[in-house]
């Protein structure tokens, strides 16, 4: 069963926004419905989790439905300890869509490509990524030449020639494979966080199955972080 979580707790002070970031309104709908409309296509749970920061359940709860559990992150401590708020309230066996809650121009046929490489390809993880030309300060992707993927590693400034391959968002990772790794993880010297993408370092140092869809879609790249981003969100969003 695929079962989506949406990564939520983010305040988006960058945002100069009165509510929370998930809650700010795009085309007349809070961005936070925008995702889990794009997501409740592809996933055979009837319930979504929303990982939140406790301060706004109040706000969050007056926009969910009732098939929307909440997870919370008091504190942001990184986008694995994210997810391991929320692993509770997932069945054992269960496939974890992971959304963010700003990628509001992530395509639905960027995520149907993504769903069906991870069950076509029997993948422990599977992600969507994007190629590039440009630097952006997310995890950089390698592959070898057999175009298997080979290194994951969150923030790596590419020390190649463009393009570039980052992961941007969207991924698929099986519920076991969270709870193997998440103890693992050491927090971010700079940050003091944890990561998603350090667990699929681990699962690719172990030779677990990591897959990548790519897009070359430069949209998709977005995340809503400036009241530019959500300008340019607002007249590029279709649905």
């Amino acid at each position: 069963m695929l079962v989506p979580v949406i990564l939520a707790a983010g305040k988006g002070k960058r945002l100069k926004s009165e509510v929370p970031k998930p809650l700010v309104k795009i085309k007349g709908k809070p961005m936070i419905i925008h995702i889990l409309n794009k997501v409740s296509a592809f996933c055979e749970s009837k319930c979504s989790i929303v990982v939140i920061n406790p301060d706004f359940e109040k706000e969050f709860r007056e926009v969910l439905d009732e098939n929307t559990l909440l997870a919370y992150q008091n504190s942001p401590k990184g986008t694995a300890d994210a997810l391991k708020r929320s692993l509770h309230l997932i069945p054992d066996n269960s496939d974890i869509l992971v959304m963010y809650s700003d990628l509001v121009l992530i395509a639905k046929e960027s995520l149907k490509s993504l769903v069906e490489l991870h069950r076509n390809g029997d993948c422990d993880i599977t992600f969507l990524s994007g190629i590039t030309q440009e630097k952006f300060p997310y995890a950089l992707v390698e592959r070898n030449e057999n175009g298997k993927v080979v290194s994951f590693e969150e923030r790596k400034i590419p020390d190649f020639p463009p393009p570039w391959e980052f992961y941007i968002g969207p991924i698929i990772i099986k519920k076991e494979i969270v709870q193997e790794y998440i103890g693992q993880l050491v927090p971010n010297k700079e940050t003091g966080e944890i990561y998603i993408a350090d667990i699929v370092a681990l699962a690719l140092s172990d030779n677990k199955s990591v897959c990548g869809f790519s897009t070359s879609n430069k949209e998709e790249f977005l995340g809503v972080n400036t009241p530019e981003d959500l300008q340019t969100a607002e007249k590029l969003l279709t649905d």
